[in-house]
């Protein structure tokens, strides 16, 4: 509670790995499942990680190693579900 998630990534439509320029916050409609929605450019091979953010900004960063994706010619909107 109190926490909301983002996502932050190696291109800067999610912030170039900066916590502060991440993209979200994400939905929880599905809770515990988040749902954090970008539009990345086209055929970009990208890295990214989840993070969670309290109220003041706090950042903690999915562990684990980097995910990456290929974003698709047909489908540049992504949906990037979590369940942390």
């Amino acid at each position: 509670m109190g926490q909301n998630v983002f996502i932050a990534g190696s291109i800067p439509e999610l912030g170039s790995w900066d916590a502060a320029k991440a993209v979200g916050p994400g939905s929880s409609a599905a809770y515990p499942t988040w749902t954090v929605t970008a539009r990345l450019p086209v055929g970009a091979s990208i890295q990214f990680k989840a993070i969670k953010k309290d109220g003041a900004g706090a950042a903690v960063w999915e562990s684990g190693a980097n995910r990456t994706y290929t974003v698709s010619a047909s489908n540049p909107t992504v949906s990037f579900s979590f369940r942390l």
